[in-house]
């Protein structure tokens, strides 16, 4: 491995200045190689792109082949490819809606929500959680809280409005786990009574590159009431917890919870191909019909709906979902262990769903500030060492989204490297 100064990489106080030089070059048995030839145990999926592993023959194979038949058409004109997909999309979110519109990826499937959303009720404005994230487009970085990158609205028309979200860790309301009963969906009733204009509501299920926030199943709920008793579409952002990341298909399944639409994206191409879906219930879909365009030239190319719909099936067969959340529910536990035994005064929370983990690092309990300087080298160390791991996008988080396939071995392999950096820190 490259021999880095770890000290003086994260002493400046710029976050561009603790990041390594790595240049990957493929991968190998869910390990990241480099051209160096350094490989790194992936804890990462490629931010929740690679569910079902790197590497998978079965679908470089069904690539191969659609190539020789058939991979582009006019985007006007179904295949039977789009329809198989489209189909299974339908099946797997239990037939609950009416319409799969095609999109290239998660930005372009909230997109597509919110004009189906804005045609149908003729509210303008969105509701969504601070530390969300929908996307990179103009419209889904003002939807989503990363003042970094936000953009100003294009007309006064447009309101992008917000509220905390469910963050028991740092509740708004000051609760605890024995006094919370969601009192904080009130938050979202004050909205829609304030602000009549809003006409839809993003919603992550679990909040994922913001930080692995885990929505309670009372607040989906509650809050799913709320907009129906106001008019107010309300769409899951299922982007990063679709296709097995929480331990079952979708977020939907796992709470028994139907929306009025739902985006798809990430897992749905398993990393080789670029695609993503928005389903519609009956008055979005018709309100979609109205205008009925394909949202990209390369939406649901034949050679997409092939890798993506291969890539599903392979997930159902090798039952992922359910081993993601018994590999996930360990590997919280070990890493609870780990943290609060090293770094008890500096671990503030370790949370997740499944195969979707949260590390927070505070500088004391009682303040709860987070600790980006023992994150930075917490994290340099780990993949110094070969354990490659993301951060949530305002790096005050550590995040852990390992391929759903990942083998116990490496997932052991994992944990020693990330126990031997804690010791490290401790000292």
């Amino acid at each position: 491995m490259r021999n880095v100064d770890v000290n003086r990489e994260y002493k400046s106080s710029c976050l561009a200045e603790v990041a390594l030089p790595i240049c990957i070059a493929g991968y190998q048995d869910n390990k990241l190689v480099d051209v160096e030839g350094n490989s790194y145990i992936d804890f990462t999926s490629g931010y929740g792109v690679a569910n079902t592993g790197w590497d998978r023959k079965e679908l470089i194979e069904i690539a191969t082949n659609q190539l020789q038949k058939l991979n582009y058409s006019p985007p006007w004109f179904p295949t039977k490819e789009a329809v198989e997909l489209a189909t299974l999309l339908k099946k797997i979110t239990g037939n609950n809606f009416a319409k799969c519109a095609r999109a290239i990826g998660g930005t372009e499937a909230n997109e597509i929500i919110n004009r189906s959303s804005y045609i149908y009720n003729e509210k303008p404005a969105t509701l969504s959680l601070y530390h969300s994230y929908h996307g990179g487009s103009k419209f889904a970085v003002n939807l989503s809280d990363n003042k970094n990158f936000r953009f100003p609205p294009t007309s006064t028309k447009n309101k992008y409005y917000k509220i905390p979200p469910p963050y028991c860790y740092r509740c708004p309301l000051n609760k605890t786990k024995d006094t919370c009963d969601v009192e904080c969906t009130s938050f979202i009733e004050t909205s829609l009574k304030t602000h009549p204009d809003i006409g839809i509501f993003f919603i992550e299920p679990v909040i994922g590159s913001g930080g692995v926030i885990v929505i309670p199943e009372k607040y989906l709920r509650r809050a799913k009431e709320i907009c129906n008793s106001h008019s107010v579409t309300y769409a899951f952002d299922e982007v990063i917890t679709g296709f097995g990341r929480l331990g079952a298909v979708t977020a939907m399944e796992l709470y028994d919870i139907v929306p009025d639409a739902v985006a798809f994206a990430k897992g749905m191409g398993a990393g080789i191909v670029p695609i993503g879906a928005a389903l519609l219930n009956e008055n979005l879909s018709e309100a979609y019909s109205k205008y009925e365009d394909v949202s990209g030239t390369f939406a649901w190319t034949p050679l997409a709906c092939a890798v993506s719909k291969a890539n599903i099936d392979l997930l159902l067969k090798e039952k992922l979902p359910e081993k993601a959340m018994i590999k996930g529910k360990y590997l919280l536990e070990q890493l609870n262990l780990m943290f609060h035994k090293y770094l008890p005064d500096n671990t503030g929370e370790i949370r997740g769903v499944g195969m979707l983990i949260g590390i927070e690092l505070v500088y004391n309990h009682t303040e709860k500030k987070p600790f980006i300087r023992l994150i930075q080298r917490l994290s340099l160390g780990l993949v110094r060492n070969g354990l490659m791991i993301c951060e949530s996008w305002n790096f005050e988080i550590i995040l852990i989204c390992p391929p759903l396939n990942i083998s116990s071995g490496q997932i052991e392999t994992a944990l020693k490297i990330i126990e031997n950096e804690l010791k490290k820190l401790a000292q």
